[in-house]
């Protein structure tokens, strides 16, 4: 029985940390005089400046951010070709910044898939690295 309502909790907490990285993120691009768009795949669309944008949130602990961001990764992919989008921005939005032992997944997500990523950190702002902040700055 203890596991069970663990698990519940831990559920509880995932989804309301998803939930508030959407109403985050849509408040940004509404910010822009964008208006924010998802369907039952994608958990969020925009067009911001003249550019395609896919999201995809993450609830994230340090003990699951890896396996997050991966499958942010492969659910972009995803959305992007069931879309047909394929000049679409990829977006991972994570809920919390990437630990220390974790950082290298920056250059992977950048440099290596060339998907954008950004995160949460106080329910207000979110952050991304210096390198892709202008390709962002509509988010930070």
């Amino acid at each position: 029985m203890l596991a069970v309502m663990i698990d519940d909790a831990a559920k509880e907490r995932a989804e309301k940390a998803h939930r508030a990285l959407l109403d985050l993120v849509a408040e940004k691009i509404r910010g822009t005089g964008a208006i924010p768009r998802n369907n039952p795949i994608v958990d969020l669309a925009a067009t911001v400046r003249d550019d395609d944008f896919l999201f995809e949130m993450k609830s994230t602990t340090e003990r699951n951010v890896h396996s997050q961001v991966r499958r942010a990764i492969s659910q972009l992919y995803e959305y992007r070709y069931l879309q047909n989008s394929p000049d679409a921005k990829l977006v991972v939005v994570i809920e919390n910044p990437l630990p220390a032992e974790k950082r290298w997944l920056l250059d992977y997500v950048i440099k290596d898939r060339e998907l954008l990523i950004a995160w949460d950190g106080d329910g207000k702002t979110l952050h991304c690295p210096t390198e892709i902040s202008k390709q962002l700055s509509f988010l930070t």
